[in-house]
This record gives structure tokens, sequence and C-alpha cells, in this order.
């Protein structure tokens, strides 16, 4: 058994319709879970205080910036740290996950930088049937995150959120291509890293009038934030939900593809 440990980091903003589920899935997987709330206005912050006096190693911080959830993974540069990034949209299967943690503790991705698994982006979760209709990954692109921050030595210029962008300088031997995609090899029903992103749903109390299936996530806030002039500003929002109307958004590009299929997801609501 190796002496890894893993550390879950969670960026939060108005998601507490999952957030209770999405944490409670992950804590046993975690030895560790920072949540940092970015001035949620619903109850997110409420229940993850809630869950951290029921769980000690849930660190909770309220946050003014984005960047600021980047930062606390500074300390595991160069430490025998898997980093799992993991949002308010993201319910993972629990008992996969434990089954993750074995192979992970025995060494079966040692030389591996960077695991991607199989996600179902649901459009519809059924409460009582406990099945989910969405488009998988693949042929949908995964969002399933976890980092051997073992290779490197650090990651230089990450912006507004945690994992994304920068230049990660690698201990000599190791590379950015070290990567696994297990959603390639396994399918659904096989995976064992496996979770409902639900991006396309209600996630948070306060949304009760929804004119968008999805949400501009932080770095599209930022980018608007940082255009100067009100009217600029205006304009760059709405061209942004313009592309998201006609479909040529990203996240409809990216997370829409494949024909939609109805899923059992009995694991992920124990």
């Amino acid at each position: 058994m190796s002496d890894f440990k893993i550390v879950g980091i969670m960026l939060v903003k108005n998601e507490d319709m999952f957030i209770e589920q999405s944490i409670r899935n992950v804590i046993d997987f975690c030895d560790h879970l920072i949540i940092t709330d970015h001035q949620s206005t619903d109850r997110t912050f409420e229940i993850c205080e809630r869950l951290a006096i029921e769980f000690k190693k849930i660190d909770l911080r309220r946050i003014q910036h984005a960047v600021e959830s980047a930062q606390v993974i500074m300390p595991y540069y160069n430490t025998n740290t898997w980093i799992f990034a993991v949002d308010g949209d993201e319910i993972y299967d629990p008992v996969g996950l434990q089954n993750m943690k074995k192979k992970l503790m025995n060494g079966a991705f040692a030389g591996t930088w960077c695991i991607f698994g199989n996600v179902l982006n649901a459009v519809k979760i059924d409460p009582v049937k406990k099945t989910a209709t969405g488009h998988l990954a693949p042929p949908s692109r995964p969002i399933t995150k976890l980092y051997n921050f073992s290779i490197i030595e650090d990651w230089q210029g990450l912006t507004t959120e945690r994992l994304h962008g920068g230049n990660i300088i690698f201990k000599p031997g190791f590379h950015e291509g070290l990567r696994c995609y297990l959603y390639r090899e396994l399918t659904w029903e096989e995976a064992y890293f496996r979770c409902l992103h639900v991006a396309y749903m209600q996630r948070s109390s306060k949304d009760t009038i929804r004119l968008f299936e999805t949400r501009l996530n932080l770095d599209e806030l930022h980018q608007i934030d940082s255009v100067p002039g009100r009217l600029l500003r205006l304009y760059t929002s709405f061209r942004m939900r313009l592309r998201q109307m006609l479909g040529r958004d990203w996240k409809t590009r990216k997370y829409r593809r494949g024909e939609l299929v109805t899923k059992d997801v009995k694991q992920f609501f124990p």
C-alpha cells in the first residue's frame, strides 16, 4: 500500500440542489476535502457548514475571487498526493470510487499524470426509478479530473479556476501526455470512476426562472468582467448567451455529443 493521499478540491457557487449528494458521495474517497465557496447566495454554504461539522476532513472556505481556489492546491506540488477536482454539479459513484481508491493506493496509476473517467451529462434524473438520461462520454468530452501531483514541481500561471491552463513544470522523465482515458476502455456499466454531470439541470433553489439550460462558469464570468466598459460587457454577455441559444456554445459542442441514453444510477443515490 502506498503512502499517497487523495485531496479533493471543490469550487462551488449556488449549488444547493445537489451539493450535499456531491459531497457525501466523495467524502470516503478523499483523505481531505477542501471546499471553496465563491459567494453563494442560496443555501450552499449553510449545507457545507453542516457537513463540515459532521466530517472533520472537510476544510470549508469562503472566497472572494475564483483564483483563490487555484491557490489552495499549491502546497501539494511535489508531494505524494492525488488531487481530485470536483464541482457542485458532479455526483460520483461512491461504490466505484472505493474500487478506484484501492487501485490508486496499490500504485496502478503511479506513472500517470491525469486520469479521465466515464461521464453522463444528465438532462433528467428520475428519483423514483433512479435513472438518468443524458449524453455519455464518449462521444462527449469527459469532465472527471484526477491529477498525480507527485510528478510535478510547479504549476505556474493558474488563473480563475483550479487545474486549468498555466504552465506545468514536470519532474525529469514525466510530461503532460501521460494521461489515462478510462472512458475509452470501459463502458458506463463497467466503469468504477464515473460521475453524473448535472450542468443541464436546476442546480440552485434560487434558479426559479431558467432562461438558459446551463450557467456561465466562473471563467466565462471573468471574461465578461474583464471587458472594459459597461456596454462592451453587456455585448460580450449577450454574444455568449446567443451562441448558447443557437447551440453553438462550447458546452453544447463538447457535452451533448451522441444520442440521448437512459442509465441506471442507483449506486449514485444510496
